[in-house]
């Protein structure tokens, strides 16, 4: 009892570290941008009425949204809280199985704390373009948590656990558990010996499935009328190409992906010297979730690329290439440490070097988008604009603080670059995200286009101060930005603006 204690309080003190130092935590830097203006307009149906991202709801196959609401209500917590309440407790899932995942190959306690702590500071994935160990309080971040201990529970052959922790993986983002469960009933199918330990995972994950199905009958959203095997339209497809390219593997497999196919490569053969201390079972997660992640590249291109199956950006397969990068740093953080204590230090050196290194690759990725600055245009609106309040940041560009302003302010935002991938669940999103941003964002500013956008129903405009107008008294400014009302802007305007081209 005493070493189970010593153990979680392991897992908490460096789930407390990492989630403060490194990898760290945000809110409001990334896909969070898109799901707290959900969560917003979902709680309180009135807000966000006029904003595109608010209005396009993408919770309907997630869990995502009814726990963090519930917490939110029964709690009385804030959405921002709830969410990393539920960060935090996931975070710890995720170490916890990793911890169990080495210990199970024979490792020490200390050896396998030490191992998960340098793992869990996580890795950046280039080309699929997310981290590994997403600091942003998203659906994908939860899941991920929860099924890697879901394996860790696997290995130690607790199925009943293990299917309760994948199961809620599963319903909190099915994209991510899915190819755990599909080794799983691999192991079901072709492997007779295991069946019995297996069996009751499979029961519980049975249920989880009905639960998901049921919510997503109950889910509001925007209607989606497509069938199953509908393909993808081609200019929303080019539509895609521009803002989402990193789901086109095309884009970056050239690359990107040969060192997926070597870090695979020495994961494998890392595996192969620990194979002996490896159970049945773990070695089945070993071999084909590796596999699953180098394979889900061409995958994608096949349906995407050349089939045009329209689910494949939502679903995004190649992200699977997380188990990719994860498994090779358990199997050579496990085979270097080994080495390592049977002194056969010119094998255990690059093996270890290797799973130390890989979290470095998130450095050069770290958010460095400045909230302190919005949040006093984000107060301002809040306390001084009517709710139904249209803003444009004509001149943000590819910055991601007009949807920092959003969820802060809870205020309608013309358009921004963040949240346009929201394009890959909705057609009309696409189509709508394309022509705002075509109108008044891409390419260089200048007053010219500031003047022709004036038509537009937009309320306040906000400009950086190295753009402020002369001669237009703004209604409120902070050192890095200016709030102009557009009916200002048209009084000063030489001319009436002429209508923005709509496009296609």
């Amino acid at each position: 009892m005493r070493r189970v204690l010593l153990i979680f309080a392991g897992i908490a003190v460096l789930t407390w570290f990492q989630f403060e130092f490194f990898p760290g935590h945000t809110y409001l830097q990334s896909d969070t941008q898109v799901y707290v203006p959900i969560l917003e307009k979902l709680d309180s149906p009135g807000l966000l009425s006029r904003d595109l991202v608010a209005t396009h709801p993408n919770l309907t196959y997630t869990i995502y949204d009814e726990i963090t609401l519930f917490l939110h209500a029964a709690f009385r917590l804030s959405i921002e809280n709830a969410l990393l309440a539920q960060q935090i407790v996931f975070r710890g899932a995720g170490l916890l199985g990793i911890f169990l995942l080495v210990e199970s190959a024979g490792l020490s306690a200390r050896l396998s704390l030490l191992v998960a702590a340098i793992i869990n500071s996580g890795a950046f994935l280039s080309g699929p373009d997310i981290p590994l160990i997403d600091p942003d309080p998203t659906p994908r971040a939860f899941a991920l948590g929860l099924i890697i201990l879901a394996i860790g529970l696997f290995a130690k052959e607790k199925p009943l656990q293990a299917g309760l922790t994948g199961g809620l993986a599963f319903v909190y983002d099915p994209r991510v558990a899915a190819p755990v469960w599909l080794v799983i009933f691999g192991i079901a199918i072709f492997d007779r010996s295991l069946r019995r330990l297996i069996r009751p995972s499979l029961t519980i994950f049975a249920i989880f499935v009905l639960l998901l199905a049921n919510l997503a009958q109950l889910q509001p959203g925007a209607p989606d009328s497509r069938s199953l095997f509908e393909t993808l339209a081609a200019p929303i497809a080019r539509i895609e190409r521009y803002r989402t390219s990193y789901v086109w593997v095309s884009s970056w497999a050239a690359s990107q992906f040969p060192k997926y196919l070597l870090l695979a490569l020495i994961g494998f053969l890392a595996a192969r010297r620990v194979w002996p201390a490896l159970n049945r079972q773990t070695r089945w997660f070993f071999a084909a979730l590796p596999l699953i992640g180098i394979l889900s590249v061409p995958a994608s291109y096949l349906l995407l690329e050349r089939l045009r199956w329209y689910p494949i950006p939502q679903i995004k397969p190649a992200q699977a290439l997380s188990f990719t990068v994860l498994f090779a740093s358990v199997a050579c953080a496990i085979a270097g440490l080994r080495a390592a204590k049977a002194r056969r230090w010119a094998e255990a050196l690059p093996l270890i070097a290797v799973f130390i290194l890989i979290p470095f690759t998130a450095l050069h990725h770290r958010d460095r988008n400045d909230p302190d600055a919005t949040l006093p245009l984000a107060q301002w609106a809040a306390q001084n604009t009517w709710g139904g309040s249209m803003f444009l940041f004509p001149d943000a560009g590819r910055e991601r603080y007009p949807g920092l302003f959003r969820a802060l302010s809870r205020r309608a935002v013309w358009v921004d670059w963040e949240t346009g991938k929201q394009m890959d669940f909705f057609d009309t999103f696409a189509d709508e995200w394309s022509r705002r941003w075509r109108d008044s964002m891409e390419g260089v500013y200048s007053e010219a286009r500031l003047q022709r956008l004036l038509s537009l129903p937009i309320d306040y405009y906000v400009l950086t101060r190295i753009h402020a107008w002369n001669g237009a008294t703004p209604v409120f400014a902070t050192d890095k930005f200016v709030v102009y009302e557009a009916q200002t802007l048209k009084n000063l305007s030489p001319a009436p603006a002429p209508a923005v081209t709509r496009g296609d």
